[in-house]
């Protein structure tokens, strides 16, 4: 075997393994975005819904992911604004061995939440962990937004996961005997109308009633004054005859 055939076979098996390099690059590119998709950045959920006012609905607080599992946590939720709607209630899955009571606040703005999972139940690679069902009631018709104000979580091996979070628009319907209620009101109103006219015409009847009374006492006693006048007058023409008759001899 000559020199320039060595040096031939050589130059192929390198241009060989370049080729290959070259490919095993693009087969790592394309599968390390595949890859970071696949563990997404975990995401405390919300999903809420439209509610009426005076009625209550359950929304489950949501972990989108927990790549490394999930050893427990703590959440402070806010409703913005309190006078359309707020927090009622809040109750754990099973899955989660050591709770607390839920805290809210005074005007039911806040609810915090906390909990830790002891036996191990949600483990590394999970996926939409439920935390928390929170009872959520409308109080007035509007909309305001469900905010995570904090959260503290933290994975198995005892690192903290920051979750993003966004705030959720809830949408509060005014209560369903609102709209009766103003019908209810209007139709009312113009029946109230005839009712004062009514009374308006009662009322300016009754004084014709009795002015009509009182005329008819005050002719009677004109009418019979007459006749009184006539007696006294026939009285005085008789006592004056008697004077004269008596007074000749």
């Amino acid at each position: 075997m000559t020199d320039d055939t060595t040096c031939s076979i050589r130059g192929c098996v390198r241009a060989a393994g370049i080729l290959l390099a070259l490919v095993a690059l693009v087969c790592l590119a394309g599968t390390v975005p595949a890859l970071t998709a696949g563990q997404s950045t975990p995401t405390i959920s919300i999903e809420t819904d439209s509610v009426a006012a005076g009625e209550t609905m359950a929304v489950p607080v949501v972990l989108t992911s927990a790549p490394d599992g999930l050893a427990g946590y703590q959440l402070e939720l806010t409703v913005d604004d309190p006078a359309v709607a707020r927090f009622e209630n809040a109750s754990y899955p099973d899955s989660l061995s050591l709770t607390t009571d839920p805290v809210i606040s005074a005007d039911g703005g806040t609810i915090t939440l906390e909990a830790a999972d002891l036996d191990g139940q949600i483990e590394p690679g999970a996926s939409d962990v439920t935390l928390a069902t929170i009872q959520l009631a409308g109080v007035d018709g509007g909309e305001t937004q469900v905010t995570v104000a904090s959260s503290q979580i933290d994975a198995d091996g005892g690192g903290a996961v920051e979750p993003a979070t966004e705030p959720t628009a809830l949408a509060v319907s005014p209560g369903a005997m609102t709209e009766p209620a103003a019908a209810a009101t209007e139709a009312s109103s113009p029946a109230s109308e005839p009712t004062a006219e009514s009374a308006g015409t009662a009322n300016a009847a009754g004084p014709t009633v009795d002015n009509s009374t009182g005329g008819e006492q005050s002719t009677t006693g004109a009418n019979g004054a007459l006749p009184i006048a006539l007696v006294l007058a026939s009285l005085a023409t008789v006592a004056a005859l008697a004077a004269r008759t008596s007074r000749q001899p």
